[in-house]
């Protein structure tokens, strides 16, 4: 996912924050979605709840109710905490770290999916984005709540997912940065419904995968 820069110099906008979210679950019909998060960046504890709090709305807003486990740092690593149970469409992984060598200044984030669009794991770069233009029109924590939650949105949607509005378009200029401060950068109806398809259709096929063959079974 990518920034527009030079489309910033056109936004001068107030945040607006929406209300967070709290983790109880209170509709039966949202699909449940796991979250392990390597913190490798060390983003503080105020910035990763608000960027929690921001992707929780989105994803909600989506279908889909988030699990967040905290798998600490590199020097601090959670245990026992099921972090790495990553088994795609049911639990994914995100992982803070400063920058990557092979990504352009303006590159926030990537996900490393296979040949049919299926991955687990996504990369966010939180020392490119906290100091991007970007940063100076939403709050960092914010902003870092946006790009985790597009990321998750390529995992989810599989390949070719980027789009011309809302939250999955590929270069975010004036009018995302805009619509992020307001709360209102989210995926598109459209998007949603392909989500939980996905989902749904990616959970059955694990499901009959693990089922004990019954060949041979007869007398």
């Amino acid at each position: 996912m990518k920034n527009k820069l030079a489309a910033l110099s056109l936004l001068s906008v107030g945040f607006f924050p929406q209300p967070a979210v709290a983790q109880t679950r209170k509709q039966t019909a949202l699909v449940d979605l796991t979250v392990s998060v390597f913190n490798d960046a060390g983003v503080s504890q105020s910035v990763l709840s608000k960027a929690q709090d921001r992707a929780t709305f989105i994803m909600r807003r989506a279908g889909l109710f988030l699990v967040w486990l905290d798998c600490g740092t590199p020097g601090n690593r959670q245990t026992n905490t099921g972090c790495s149970a990553i088994s795609f469409p049911e639990h994914l992984s995100v992982r803070l770290v400063s920058r990557a060598s092979t990504a352009t200044e303006d590159t926030f984030g990537q996900t490393f999916q296979n040949a049919a669009g299926d991955g687990n794991y996504a990369l966010v770069y939180f020392r490119v984005l906290a100091s991007s233009n970007a940063a100076e029109a939403v709050k960092t924590g914010e902003l870092l709540g946006y790009v985790v939650a597009h990321e998750l949105g390529h995992l989810l949607l599989g390949r070719d997912s980027h789009s011309a509005t809302g939250l999955m378009t590929a270069i975010w200029g004036a009018s995302e940065l805009q619509q992020a401060c307001q709360g209102k950068l989210l995926f598109t109806s459209d998007q949603g419904g392909r989500i939980r398809s996905r989902y749904f259709a990616a959970r059955a096929r694990l499901k009959k995968t693990s089922e004990p063959s019954q060949a041979g079974s007869g007398h």
